[in-house]
């Protein structure tokens, strides 16, 4: 069997049967490459395709390619696993949170504050981490269970580490997930120089923001639009994929993101 895991991060599996690669690393055991030029790879070459948190950094038209590009790296029923953010639970929850904080429930505009962040953060960012990041910075957060609910418990491990505290790969991968690499490198300046309009054009083109969401709906329509068939909603541990759980690759902790599958026609 041959895997690989694109936009891998600093969390993949080591196991032979995977490989790995992503935009850019520092790491031997990932291969870097451009996947706007195309996957380097011959057609029919892996069982499986798997990228977590990818496909939304992509332009609509750019993730059009990109999916084709996994369908041509699949061997004949091979399958393609995707994680997203979730935007149909995104969208529920901050209207869930609408009509909690309009009604005045305790804490409720805590947690409307949040989901804003999920729904539009990454989206409008012009500088790295965006209002996410601040949100980490706070000296409180009194909503620290719903956020771990929403993106995995090792947020307190996160917020922990702005005090001085060792920071793991599991953090680290979820921090890439949301763009908050600066989060590890926080040096506490109050007075930033204000960007000019060169340094926001590059970043909102260098890959951080979300340039699309999916829900079940246009995640499906996408994979059956490239030739993909038996689309799957999926939880964290289920899978086509034999011993799927085994490698530890998507969180059952997270309630944000969407885990689809499909085959190869």
């Amino acid at each position: 069997m041959k895997y690989i895991n694109l936009g891998c991060g600093p969390k993949y599996s080591t196991d032979k049967v995977w490989l790995n690669a992503d935009m850019s690393t520092t790491s031997k055991d990932v291969i870097e490459c451009n996947f706007l030029n195309g996957i380097p790879f011959g057609d029919a070459e892996f069982d499986t395709v798997y990228h977590s948190h990818v496909i939304e950094h992509f332009s609509k038209k750019d993730a059009v390619f990109f999916i084709s590009e996994c369908f041509r790296v699949l061997k004949p029923n091979g399958i393609i696993r995707i994680a997203c953010p979730n935007l149909e639970v995104i969208a529920r929850e901050y209207l869930n949170n609408l009509e909690r904080a309009n009604n005045n429930v305790q804490n409720a505009d805590e947690d409307y504050d949040w989901i804003m962040l999920e729904l539009y953060d990454q989206t409008v960012r012009n500088k790295s981490g965006g209002d996410m990041l601040n949100y980490f910075k706070k000296k409180e957060i009194n909503n620290i269970d719903y956020v771990a609910n929403r993106i995995g418990n090792v947020v307190r491990e996160w917020y922990n580490s702005l005090r001085g505290q060792e920071v793991n790969s599991d953090q680290k991968f979820l921090a890439k997930k949301f763009s908050l690499s600066s989060f590890f490198s926080y040096n506490n300046k109050e007075n930033e120089l204000e960007q000019n309009y060169s340094e926001i054009g590059k970043f909102r083109l260098g890959g951080e923001i979300h340039q699309w969401m999916y829900d079940r709906f246009s995640l499906k329509r996408l994979l059956e639009k490239v030739g993909f068939k038996d689309v799957i909603v999926r939880t964290a541990t289920e899978s086509y994929i034999e011993s799927w759980s085994s490698y530890q690759l998507d969180n059952p902790e997270e309630t944000a993101s969407i885990f689809i599958e499909a085959r190869k026609a």
